[in-house]
């Protein structure tokens, strides 16, 4: 890097703020992990449905610890076909998805795992949205056209800042807590902020 005879600036202060202002040689800018249950049950041979012929719908509520802005969330899902829908919502005093959708993205079932895997798979949510600490939202997916599984987490009430819903036909249209019909509380998950730490 040549510097004009000109206008020339200590050596060493001009080093200094090009590594202040780039990141380090073939990194790049990542978002960090937020909130997160992060445990899979793999002794149950079993998944949550989302989407196929009951068009059920799944939700984990969390509250967000970073501020910056949500660019991803992660479940162990897996998909046979149709277009997963991912949205954020916000939620009701009752801790229920609330219906206004903050953000959504369909990912096309070929770009997830056909098998429900014991790892978690990335849904990128493009620029993603601004959160602040203490925000509590809702992840809903929906598949309206195919059907995709969720694998399960721990019994019990394993992430405390938040539950999972469902919302399935029969059923009356409305969020019924996992918890009323199965061991869980809530289902492993991951979310992801951009932000200075």
């Amino acid at each position: 890097m040549k510097i004009s005879a000109r206008r020339q600036l200590p050596l060493v202060v001009f080093l200094s703020v090009v590594a202040l202002a780039l990141p380090a040689r073939g990194q790049r800018p990542s978002s960090n992990l937020d909130q997160q249950q992060p445990l899979v049950d793999a002794s149950k041979n079993t998944t949550f449905a989302v989407g196929g012929a009951s068009e059920q719908k799944l939700a984990q509520t969390f509250t967000v610890g970073l501020p910056g802005r949500l660019t991803e969330v992660r479940f162990p899902i897996g998909c046979a076909d149709g277009m997963l829908s991912v949205e954020i919502q916000g939620t009701t005093p009752a801790g229920e998805p609330d219906g206004v959708v903050l953000l959504r993205r369909s990912i096309r079932a070929n770009r997830l795992p056909t098998v429900v895997p014991g790892t978690f798979e990335p849904l990128r949510l493009g620029g993603g949205l601004r959160v602040a600490p203490g925000d509590h939202l809702a992840i809903v997916l929906s598949n309206s056209t195919g059907s995709c599984g969720v694998a399960l987490g721990p019994d019990g009430d394993s992430y405390v800042d938040g539950r999972a819903f469902f919302d399935a036909r029969p059923n009356l249209p409305g969020w019924i807590p996992i918890s009323s019909s199965s061991p869980e509380d809530d289902l492993p998950f991951q979310t992801f902020v951009f932000g200075r730490l």
